[in-house]
């Protein structure tokens, strides 16, 4: 078993560098992501939401992350 508390830093993280959004702002918060997709590793997890809901990757789209 994962630390919860880990897994969501590592999905937010993921979310960020991939695809510029966070929970926050797909609208999720640590439980109902926990719900959806606890049982998958966090890189798995946010590849499937990604697909599931056609996110484009920021390298695709050109965009270079802030990182300032």
């Amino acid at each position: 078993m994962y630390n919860l508390e880990n897994y969501i830093s590592d999905v937010e993280q993921l979310l960020k560098q991939r695809y510029g959004v966070s929970l926050t702002d797909i609208g999720l918060d640590a439980k109902e992501w926990l719900d959806r997709f606890g049982d998958e590793h966090a890189t798995d997890a946010v590849k499937a939401y990604a697909m599931k809901y056609d996110l484009t990757p920021l390298t695709s789209a050109g965009f270079m992350p802030f990182s300032g």
